[in-house]
């Protein structure tokens, strides 16, 4: 009898001892209390890039580069002590305008550029330099109305001139897009004494757009000195800075002459300046070969 009550003991005692290694087993093998839990991967979000003086982006419309305008205020107009507006009011009072974001193109629209949109069916024919040859210079001879068709086609708009100048001066005040060193041929394509179009020979007076390269204003863009005139989006008014709001002015709501701004090929030091208003034709119809254009657009919501 004792015998058998032994081996029934040890009996249990080896099933005890399995059972305990067993669950020893499955305690290391994370099984205790159910199959293994794979932990969820932590989802991390990519950043959104910060926009800011620097950053661009690329149409796909047309190929040009945009440079992006951040927010803020700048200067607009034409100090009393800008010896080279005396003899004009139409720059103003200078005054302090506040900006929401935009971006600007970085040149000039080109002649291969606005034969896109011509091909579109969007844009008509300019009368004059037109083809392969100035693929690469200012589209000109395009009047108003045309040079907006071509921005609303890719997706964009004429800058109004507040956008247009702080885009060229920056909002420290300066007298040229480089600062306040005054104009020769290294900075603009110009009249500097050495001839119209900086003394150029040849069949066109414009140069290829972005190659005066010194001559880029604080945000990156080009040519807003000299080479041709750019159409913006308002119509004149002398009297304008008077009575024109703090906040994103667009112009006088009507009107029969739009403004040019930047200077060309066959102007001196005073009409290349930042600040100063110019009159094409008294006529939006009337494209010259003096007379470019480049877009802007506010950024997406």
């Amino acid at each position: 009898m004792k015998t058998k009550q032994w081996a029934t003991a040890i009996c249990f005692l080896a099933v005890s001892l399995l059972a305990v290694s067993m669950t020893i087993s499955s305690c290391g093998s994370g099984q205790l209390f159910g199959p293994t839990l794979t932990p969820t991967p932590t989802f991390t979000p990519t950043p959104t890039p910060t926009l800011g003086i620097g950053s661009t982006q690329v149409s796909p419309a047309d190929g040009m580069i945009l440079l992006y305008v951040p927010e803020g205020e700048f200067l607009m107009g034409s100090a009393d002590s800008d010896s080279d507006a005396l003899y004009t009011s139409r720059e103003k009072p200078q005054h302090t305008v506040y900006l929401d974001a935009f971006w600007i193109d970085q040149t000039e629209v080109t002649g291969a550029m606005y034969a896109k949109c011509i091909a579109s069916g969007k844009c008509q024919i300019p009368w004059c330099l037109t083809g392969p040859k100035f693929a690469q210079y200012p589209a000109v001879c395009v009047d108003w109305f045309n040079a907006k068709a071509y921005c609303e086609w890719a997706g964009r708009r004429l800058p109004t001139e507040a956008e247009w100048e702080k885009a060229a001066r920056g909002t420290d005040g300066r007298l040229y897009p480089w600062g306040n060193e005054p104009p020769t041929c290294e900075y603009a394509m110009m009249n500097d004494g050495s001839g119209y179009a900086c003394g150029q020979k040849g069949d066109t007076a414009t140069a290829r757009v972005g190659s005066r390269p010194k001559g880029a204003s604080p945000y990156g863009a080009l040519d807003m000195a000299g080479n041709v005139w750019e159409w913006t989006n308002d119509w004149y008014d002398p009297n304008y800075y008077s009575i024109s709001p703090y906040s994103n002015p667009t112009g006088p709501a009507s009107g029969s002459e739009p403004v040019g701004r930047g200077g060309c090929w066959d102007n001196n030091a005073d009409l290349v300046r930042v600040a100063y208003r110019q009159i094409h034709s008294n006529d939006p119809t009337g494209g010259a070969s003096r007379i470019g254009f480049r877009c802007s657009v506010s950024p997406e919501p």
